[in-house]
């Protein structure tokens, strides 16, 4: 009879694990609340995104500093991002596996490199090409083909996603409404909580029973 004590660790089943959290991205628009966050966290000024509904090609561009590491990017929980956003956001480091659960296809293009791959290639585990962009002009594209998501969608998600963004969001060529956002003209008040405006205060009947809350840039 064996008498000694064993040891044992925790270990994780990554296959298994990435295929759990695919149900954490059901909702097939979450990926453009993601990427417009992670155009936000790059110090982008603006965001493009177009949808060609004939192709089911979602492309987003922004012109922030761009992907450092290709590597990280691919890196399940991390998120790659410098001290600062980490300190202060606190990102997961999965929003990429919004973008895989949500298309066929996918390439990226920045700083660091450029790869377009099927999808289920790099859930599956397997080895990435990534090819080194030479002189890269300062804009980082994200293309997902066959997208789970149709016109209407995402017009109605972007819409709603992006009333309180900080910075402008395109797309399709048409800019986007921000009456929420800090730059939008209204009258904030800086507080302990974050800024905050009242709106119907100069209404004779005061202010409505509805509140809007945005957490870094979001609803």
């Amino acid at each position: 009879m064996n008498t000694q004590n064993n040891e044992l660790a925790m270990k994780v089943n990554q296959a298994n694990l990435v295929k759990s959290l695919r149900f954490s991205f059901t909702n097939k628009t979450t990926v453009l609340g993601e990427l417009i966050q992670n155009a936000r966290r790059a110090n982008a000024a603006m965001v493009v995104i177009n949808f060609c509904p004939e192709t089911k090609t979602l492309q987003v561009l922004d012109d922030g500093y761009g992907i450092e590491s290709m590597a990280t990017l691919l890196t399940v929980a991390e998120s790659g991002w410098n001290a600062d956003v980490v300190a202060h956001e606190h990102p997961f480091g999965i929003g990429f596996l919004s973008a895989l659960f949500a298309c066929r296809r996918i390439s990226v293009t920045s700083k660091s490199g450029s790869i377009d791959v099927e999808t289920d290639h790099i859930l599956a585990f397997k080895p990435v090409t990534i090819t080194p962009v030479q002189d890269w002009n300062g804009i980082t594209r994200i293309t997902l083909q066959d997208v789970e998501l149709e016109m209407g969608q995402i017009a109605t998600t972007l819409k709603r996603l992006v009333r309180g963004f900080p910075i402008p969001v395109l797309f399709n060529e048409q800019l986007l409404e921000r009456i929420c956002a800090l730059d939008s003209g209204l009258t904030f008040v800086d507080t302990e909580i974050g800024a905050i405006y009242l709106h119907g205060m100069e209404q004779p009947n005061g202010a409505q029973y509805e509140f809007d809350v945005y957490l870094q840039g979001l609803p």
